[in-house]
């Protein structure tokens, strides 16, 4: 972020939803997760397990360090050819 701080799991989750052009509910759909967890992921009110973080990582196609709030690149890198 400009101001230096790292930005949450919330605000990255909420940039990737919008760049991807994807809905909470499509996410929903995507992940199994429920919008109940996925609106207090954005909120900030909880944040994701690491079971939760790959499946969301990999709907919204992004790092699943980088929607942590690590200094990485927001793209997933293809590791294997099952992804």
């Amino acid at each position: 972020m400009e101001d230096g701080r790292q930005a949450t799991c919330g605000e990255r989750l909420k940039r990737a939803l919008h760049i991807r052009g994807m809905k909470q509910s499509e996410l929903c759909q995507a992940t199994k997760i429920p919008k109940s967890a996925i609106s207090q992921y954005i909120s900030g009110a909880f944040e994701p397990k690491q079971d939760r973080v790959y499946l969301i990582a990999k709907a919204l196609n992004v790092s699943e360090a980088w929607l942590m709030g690590f200094d990485v690149p927001m793209e997933r890198e293809r590791s294997s050819p099952e992804e």
